[in-house]
């Protein structure tokens, strides 16, 4: 009986480390990952570094002042945004076994500043572009 009620736990909890809840990242940021790379953005995980001044300043600035999106390989792309000492990189990473690039938004805080992660997520295919 014990090991039977064991096994039920035991694959209880498998189910539910597999299946990740949404998570909530604020409109800003996913419209500035969708507008950069067209595809929709599904958040697994969002970071703590993101303040109210990031979100205030990452909705008023247009996608024209990103960087164009720079592939230095067929595994990796980035894009930049500087506004005044703080600066923002979107990193898409294709890892060789999924089935959707990953998208991490970063910030630094100074030129010398580590990076910060703000949000990371999945890059998966808009409906209209799955019904061609």
């Amino acid at each position: 009986m014990n090991r039977l009620l064991a096994l039920f736990l035991l694959i209880g909890e498998s189910t539910i480390a597999q299946t990740k809840p949404e998570v909530s990242v604020p409109a800003a940021i996913v419209s500035v990952i969708e507008g950069l790379t067209s595809k929709r953005f599904v958040a697994d995980t969002a970071f703590a570094a993101l303040s109210k001044e990031d979100q205030t300043l990452l909705a008023e600035e247009p996608i024209a002042n990103w960087s164009l999106l720079q592939e230095p390989s067929k595994e990796m792309a980035y894009s930049n945004l500087i506004v005044g000492t703080r600066s923002y990189q979107l990193v898409i990473t294709r890892p060789p076994k999924s089935d959707y690039p990953t998208a991490t938004l970063l910030r630094y805080t100074t030129p010398k500043s580590k990076p910060e992660p703000i949000a990371r997520g999945s890059l998966q295919p808009r409906a209209e572009e799955k019904a061609k």
